[in-house]
């Protein structure tokens, strides 16, 4: 198992962001979700070094898309990492922000993707 690390996970399926914050902890990772991007954009004011996004692209109208969210993260937190969890059509939005798995997504690839992309790079 890896180092534990902070995870913030933004989607307004709440069942899902729950299910992915559930996988998450029984790795050994702090993780908490958000279903509005705003208040996650708060969180990551936080004085505890987040690592990682798990967000969506798309959210309810008059809410910050996901591709804004990670920006805005990364003004933040410069060596945040990014991974979206998204419709196929969104692939192409997010080239250069961050890692895209194409919705549905199983939690064991989500797990593995998450472990890849906290891995320590040489």
């Amino acid at each position: 198992m890896s180092v534990p690390a902070r995870i913030v996970v933004v989607h307004d399926d709440p069942e899902f962001a729950e299910q992915v914050v559930s996988a998450l902890a029984g790795l050994g990772h702090d993780a908490v979700a958000f279903t509005d991007p705003m208040k996650a954009l708060e969180a990551l004011d936080d004085p505890k070094k987040i690592e990682l996004l798990i967000t969506r692209v798309r959210f309810q109208p008059g809410k910050p898309n996901g591709v804004s969210l990670a920006r805005m993260a990364r003004q933040k937190r410069p060596r945040i990492k990014v991974l979206f969890t998204a419709l196929p059509e969104f692939a192409e939005l997010v080239d250069g922000v961050g890692e895209f798995m194409p919705l549905p997504v199983e939690l064991p690839e989500l797990m593995a993707a998450v472990e890849r992309l906290l891995a320590p790079r040489p």
